[in-house]
């Protein structure tokens, strides 16, 4: 392509070619093109290899990830925060992204709130001790860090040290925002510490208390919201907050729409469930396997049978 026309390649031009092909897992036509750099003599620069380790990253290629990283360095190409950042993004460990994270400090480059946020993604402890150094390395933290934290606290169970944070954020100026709202509710949900009428109760109650701060539940809050009281077996809130859903605009996804007929099929509501099986239907989202189960399960009558198929034929056009 790039022969045939009167545009003169350089680095970014390539660059822009490699990041589409590596996104894209296009992998053999990255190696023609970087070959084609060189055979041109244009040299790979530090985007170059953010490129391909973002592009590995994104396709489980680890390995391949870490070799083009490692020979960025070998070739005097100093990684800057980007490069660092996917790749402590990548590492499931978290002391193998913290080595990268000191790595990346012994290199001068000081770590942005991006660094902080996916290292704090990972074992709790571990995640709230960078956290504090992160206060202390003059790192003012954003609702991000936050945010994941009192998901992980929540969900543990760790209720005063959560509350702690939550009053530490709102101290700074940092306003809980719909994710925030949203991931404290999924913590608490799927707290094992707690009885699960008391976890539905404070979840409730944090919903509640959404539209008083001028914010509005988005999709993920309803979601979470709809699987404690289907878990309940609280077929009429759950109902209500179907319709409370549609009113005030938010669109289902197919995580709703997973929930919904899950739920009610577990009530043995199946009028209700192939209900909003059709509508998924219409939308064209397809149940995931636990859902189509539990729809084969309740196939007593020909229709559910008929439906379902209808569903995941259409997931195929």
């Amino acid at each position: 392509m790039l022969r045939d026309s009167n545009v003169v390649p350089n680095v970014v031009v390539y660059n822009s070619l490699i990041n589409g092909l590596c996104n894209s897992g296009r992998f053999k036509e990255e190696n023609r093109f970087l070959q084609e750099m060189a055979n041109r003599g244009i040299s790979a620069d530090v985007w170059t290899c953010s490129c391909l380790i973002h592009g590995h990253c994104l396709h489980g290629q680890w390995e391949e990830a870490r070799r083009y990283f490692d020979e960025m360095m070998d070739r005097g190409i100093s990684p800057n925060i980007v490069a660092f950042n996917i790749l402590i993004d990548s590492h499931c460990r978290l002391q193998e992204a913290v080595e990268l994270f000191d790595s990346m400090v012994d290199r001068g480059l000081a770590p942005n709130e991006i660094t902080y946020n996916v290292l704090i993604d990972g074992k709790l402890d571990e995640a709230m001790q960078l956290f504090e150094e992160m206060k202390q390395n003059g790192v003012r933290p954003t609702i991000v860090p936050y945010t994941i934290l009192l998901r992980g606290l929540y969900r543990v169970g760790r209720m005063k040290t959560a509350q702690k944070f939550l009053d530490e954020m709102q101290y700074i100026g940092q306003s809980p925002n719909e994710v925030t709202y949203s991931s404290i509710m999924d913590g608490l949900c799927k707290n094992g510490k707690m009885e699960e009428a008391d976890r539905l109760a404070d979840a409730r109650k944090l919903f509640d208390e959404i539209p008083e701060k001028g914010l509005f539940p988005n999709v993920v809050t309803y979601n979470t919201m709809m699987g404690g009281l289907f878990r309940n077996r609280m077929f009429l809130e759950a109902n209500k907050l179907i319709i409370d859903m549609e009113e005030k605009g938010c669109l289902p996804d197919s995580i709703t729409y997973d929930t919904i007929i899950r739920g009610f099929l577990e009530g043995k509501e199946t009028e209700k469930a192939l209900q909003f099986l059709r509508m998924m239907r219409e939308r064209k989202f397809a149940p995931i396997d636990l859902v189509v189960r539990a729809l084969q399960a309740a196939a007593a009558i020909r229709e559910v049978a008929i439906t379902i198929g209808g569903v995941l034929s259409d997931g195929d056009n």
